[in-house]
């Protein structure tokens, strides 16, 4: 599948506006959503070649895409960088993430830096570029919705500026959310009408980027049928895929029976390279 560079059908075409890049802050209307941001033992790197062997992901979602996991990674290969949706530089990759909430003591972990690992180790991938952009705790409607606060639909068009200025493909776009939805009792109908503007939004973003939709909803030994039947509605297996199954991460994959832990951090990783990989064959 060919790369897909962010630039062209740009949402806002806010080009030439500084408040284009401007991202409301999620944590004075969702709290514990504060950005790790902190440089001090970050590495910049250079761009560099990218070529078909480099893939260029997004991830976007809630608190399982963040700074959730337990522990730090280390990952075996070392071609691993992420771009800071913050300042739009590119770093080399290491938990905590850059850009997304936790990063403190016991949330030091993710499971796309395993992911990134995997795609790599298993002969798929060079170099992997990843770029999180999960907040947690959101709801599709903070993510599909432009007027309603921390206003995240727009970062969407944030993101595609830092891939555009960053000259960066877009190998695909990895949705990892549900829960808040389960806990709101969200319908199967609101969900998918939110979740299709947001598709709506990446694609006129980044034109032909495929999007992975994950199967999501656990929430302390609970889920929500409506949102799962939801999620499974989007996929096209053309445009929109399916992404990992979450829910078959049981209790003990899972520190407090939601987030995950080292051991379904890297279950998740292993469905979603397997996912991806399916994805991009179609």
């Amino acid at each position: 599948m060919a790369m897909i560079f962010g630039g062209a059908g740009m949402a806002l075409n806010s080009f030439l506006s500084p408040n284009a890049y401007y991202m409301y802050p999620s944590a004075g209307v969702i709290q514990w959503t504060e950005p790790y941001l902190d440089l001090s033992d970050r590495v910049e790197v250079a761009r560099g070649t990218i070529d078909d062997r480099t893939a260029v992901i997004v991830f976007i979602g809630q608190s399982l895409s963040v700074n959730s996991v337990p522990t730090a990674y280390t990952p075996v290969n070392s071609n691993i960088d992420q771009l800071n949706i913050w300042d739009g530089k590119l770093y080399r990759a290491k938990d905590p993430l850059l850009g997304v909430n936790g990063g403190g003591p016991g949330f030091r972990g993710t499971w796309l830096l395993r992911m990134a690992d995997k795609l790599i180790t298993d002969g798929h991938y060079d170099r992997v570029i990843i770029v999180p952009m999960a907040v947690g705790n959101t709801r599709v409607g903070q993510w599909s919705d432009p007027g309603l606060e921390p206003y995240l639909f727009n970062r969407i068009n944030t993101v595609g500026l830092r891939m555009r200025d960053t000259v960066l493909p877009c190998t695909a776009i990895m949705w990892g959310q549900g829960e808040s939805d389960g806990i709101a009792g969200t319908s199967q109908a609101a969900y998918a009408a939110s979740l299709n503007k947001v598709i709506a939004e990446f694609n006129r973003t980044f034109p032909g980027c495929p999007m992975l939709v994950a199967q999501e909803a656990y929430y302390y030994g609970n889920t929500s049928p409506a949102v799962l039947a939801a999620q499974a509605s989007v996929v096209n297996n053309t445009t929109v895929f399916a992404g990992e199954n979450v829910e078959s991460i049981g209790p003990s994959g899972r520190y407090d029976n939601t987030h995950l832990n080292e051991t379904g951090a890297d279950q998740r990783a292993t469905l979603a390279v397997a996912a991806l990989m399916a994805a991009l064959a179609s």
